[in-house]
């Protein structure tokens, strides 16, 4: 193995089938690149071929009556200033790329980009979890649609195959009286911070029942997470602060983090409940609760 990032081969096919083929050809050793800037910062010595995705057509931003759907080649810009992602509840995934590394990143960076690095404390992940998002892959056999809570299997792991890439993300449409919320906790509280922890909520109410609740999780497991028992806890009640506290408190307990040089285990667990709580409130305040 090299001890240098040094690709020998840089690919740039013209349809899905052409970009898996090449893949698969490389077993393994080839690297799909439309920002590039987690592939700049990791630089694994064991890549011999970079697909560039340039010319597939994967950068756009649809509004259909069946929900929203965005390429996988979508920047991070285009997510933060889209008019179709400015209202109920889509604005989370706003607020989460607005709290995402700096404007030059976010400029260049993509959705694809920023879900395929698996990173247990990446930020996009959770908020479109809450949102029932869905991932479509393509590959050799053709294309595949999962929940994006089922794309990562661990720590920088995905269920990606070698010949398989991800080329869109859907999103449903939604019932009136129903809100979201992202929060955030970072070290200094800068953009270039990744998450200690972040917390997503979304809350669909029947009057003032809650019809539909969904809780995710950051940076608190190998993945990020459901806090199913939350969504328990809140399904077919009337919102109260007793209501709230209890259903952040289940999601702390179902957080299982690591102590890091970031943040101690304990602490993210206690933050667990500050931010959940948060998301909970702000997502029922925008529904009018």
């Amino acid at each position: 193995m090299r001890n240098i990032f040094r690709p020998s081969e840089f690919r740039r096919p013209k349809d899905l089938h052409e970009t898996s083929w090449i893949l698969s050809s490389f077993e393994g050793r080839a690297r799909v690149v439309a920002g590039g800037t987690e592939l700049l910062v990791h630089k694994p010595l064991d890549v011999d071929c970079l697909v560039g995705l340039s010319k597939l057509d994967l950068d756009y931003i649809r509004n259909g009556r069946a929900g929203i759907t965005i390429g996988a080649g979508t920047t991070l810009v285009k997510i933060e200033e889209s008019e179709a992602l400015s209202v109920e509840p889509y604005r989370i995934l706003r607020e989460a790329t607005r709290l995402l590394a700096t404007p030059t990143i976010r400029n260049t960076a993509t959705i694809g980009g920023n879900i395929c690095n698996a990173s247990p404390a990446v930020d996009l992940p959770p908020a479109l979890m809450v949102l029932d998002a869905k991932v479509i892959i393509s590959g050799l056999e053709g294309t595949r649609e999962i929940p994006i809570a089922d794309f990562f299997e661990g720590v920088k792991k995905t269920v990606l195959s070698d010949d398989e890439f991800m080329v869109e993300v859907k999103i449903p449409a939604f019932p009136e009286n129903t809100g979201a919320s992202f929060q955030k906790l970072r070290h200094h509280q800068t953009s270039i911070d990744i998450a200690i922890v972040n917390a997503a909520a979304r809350l669909s109410f029947a009057g003032d029942t809650v019809k539909e609740a969904k809780v995710a999780m950051g940076s608190v497991a190998a993945t990020p997470i459901y806090s199913k028992k939350a969504e328990e806890i809140l399904k077919g009640k009337i919102l109260d602060v007793d209501i709230v506290k209890r259903a952040a408190e289940a999601a702390s307990g179902e957080a299982k983090p690591i102590d890091d040089i970031r943040a101690s285990a304990g602490y993210r667990k206690r933050m667990v409940t500050v931010l959940v709580e948060r998301a909970l409130e702000e997502s029922a305040r925008r529904c009018g609760k």
